[in-house]
């Protein structure tokens, strides 16, 4: 069976912490769950943040036509 993989996580912030738990409430969900959902949003902003960096980088690269790219395929 996996471990199940825990954290400490010092708000420093009294207000902070009861108001993310009132909110848990109002949204029937746990303390956990909004911390889980919290930590899924920044992995999928910090992924999103390296695509629009990718398409930065390839923006200035020149365009060639698709018909080319596919010639140059190998069969």
């Amino acid at each position: 069976m996996a471990q199940r993989a825990k954290i400490t996580v010092d708000l420093g912030d009294d207000e902070l912490y009861r108001a993310i738990k009132i909110a848990a409430v109002e949204h029937k969900s746990s303390l956990r769950q909004v911390v889980i959902e919290a930590l899924k949003d920044w992995l999928r902003h910090q992924e999103e943040l390296e695509d629009l960096e990718d398409y930065r980088q390839a923006k200035g690269e020149p365009a060639r036509p698709f018909r080319e790219f596919l010639a140059e395929l190998p069969e």
